[in-house]
C-alpha cells in the first residue's frame, strides 16, 4: 500500500473518529473487521465508535458512506397522525421534546426490531428521531465554512425545509455533531424556515446572543438529549441526593477525589462543570454525566442549573 494511500486512510479514520475505518476500492470507508466472521465476534456499538452515524452493513461491520444507503428507523414506523402531531409545538421547546421522547419510546419495538437498546440514552441518537419523522439525513465530509469575527469555522449543519432534508458535517468533534443534531431536529419539529438554513457548531455551551427560533432550537436539543427524569435519576443516584449543596460533608468527598474546590467551585456554574466531569464520588467510581449522556461538560452543567439540581453559595 503506498504511503499516500495510508495517509488518506489514517486522515479518513480520524475524521470519522473510527479506528477501524478504510478505504474500499469503490472509495468509500468502512469499518469491518476481518474478525467480524468469527463465531463469537461482536461488532463495535455506535457508542463505542463514538460515531453515533455509523450503522452494521450486512457483513456484520459499520459502514460510512452515508446515511441515505440504510434507514436506522423507517418513517413508516411511526404513524403519519403522530409524525404530523409532532410539528405542533412552536415556541415550547421542553413540551416538543418530551412528546417526541414519548413517541420513541412507544414505537420502540418498531424502530428497533432486532433488539431495543438498554440503555434509554441510546434511544436518543438524533439520527433516529430525524428519520422517524419524514426527514432524510446525509453526513458530509465537509459542509463549507464561515468567517465570524474574523475566524474561519465550520458549518456544523443545515436544514432543508423545501427538500425535508438534514446534513451535518463530519469536521465536528463527537458531542457537537450529536448537539447539533438535535439542534436541526428541533427546527424540523418547531420551525418553518424555507428554502437552506445554515447552522454554526453547537454544542450546548453557548451564550452569545441568537434568534428565537435559535435559541428554541438549542433549548429543544438540550431538553431532547438530557431527558428531566432520566437526568434527575442519574445524577441522584451518583451524589446520593436529589439536590446537591456543596457544604462539609460534600466539600470533603469532592476533594477526596482530587477537586480543589477553593480553585474550582466559586459559583453555581462552576460547580455545575465540576459535576458534569468528574467521574468519582464518595469512593464510588462511574462515567461522568456528560460523558453518559454523550454532550459538553457545559451543556450538561447547563442542564444541572436548569433543573435545580445544584445549590452553591458564591465564594
Amino acid at each position: 500500500m503506498s504511503d499516500a494511500k495510508m495517509e488518506k486512510i489514517l486522515k479518513s479514520r480520524r475524521i470519522l473518529r473510527n479506528p477501524y475505518a478504510y478505504l474500499d476500492d469503490n472509495g468509500t470507508f468502512s469499518a469491518f473487521l476481518a474478525r467480524a466472521a468469527a463465531e463469537n465476534y461482536r461488532a463495535p456499538s455506535r457508542l463505542e465508535l463514538e460515531n453515533p452515524y455509523a450503522y452494521q452493513n450486512g457483513s456484520g461491520g459499520f459502514d460510512m458512506k452515508g446515511a441515505v444507503e440504510v434507514r436506522p428507523a423507517k418513517s413508516a414506523d411511526i404513524p403519519e397522525n403522530i409524525k404530523k402531531s409532532l410539528r405542533c409545538f412552536r415556541g415550547n421547546p421542553a413540551e416538543a421534546a418530551r412528546h417526541l421522547q414519548g413517541v420513541i419510546w412507544r414505537n420502540r419495538e418498531s424502530i428497533w426490531p432486532d433488539g431495543v437498546p438498554e440503555d434509554p440514552v441510546a434511544m436518543l441518537d438524533p439520527q433516529i428521531a430525524i428519520r422517524s419523522i419524514g426527514f432524510n439525513f446525509y453526513m458530509e465530509e465537509t459542509l463549507g465554512q464561515f468567517v465570524f469575527e474574523g475566524k474561519r469555522h465550520e458549518v456544523a449543519g443545515s436544514i432543508d425545509r423545501d427538500w425535508n432534508t438534514i446534513r451535518l458535517s463530519r469536521q465536528l468533534p463527537f458531542v457537537t455533531q450529536r448537539f447539533t443534531a438535535a439542534h436541526e431536529l428541533g427546527h424540523a419539529l418547531m420551525h418553518e424556515q424555507t428554502g437552506l438554513h445554515r447552522d454554526r457548531p453547537l454544542d450546548g455551551s453557548s451564550t452569545a446572543p441568537r434568534s428565537k427560533i435559535e435559541v428554541e432550537a438549542d433549548q429543544f436539543a438540550s431538553c431532547y438529549l438530557m431527558p428531566e427524569n432520566l437526568v434527575k435519576s442519574r445524577f441522584s443516584n451518583i451524589f446520593g441526593t436529589e439536590k446537591f449543596v456543596l457544604d462539609d460533608t460534600t466539600q470533603f468527598f469532592l476533594e477526596n477525589g482530587g477537586v480543589n474546590v477553593n480553585e474550582k467551585c466559586t459559583s453555581l456554574r462552576s460547580l455545575a462543570r465540576v459535576l458534569s466531569s468528574i467521574q468519582s464520588y464518595n469512593g464510588r467510581h462511574f462515567d461522568s454525566l456528560a460523558k453518559q449522556f454523550h454532550v459538553s461538560i457545559e451543556a450538561m452543567a447547563i442542564r444541572l442549573e436548569e433543573l435545580g439540581l445544584i445549590y452553591c453559595q458564591e465564594r
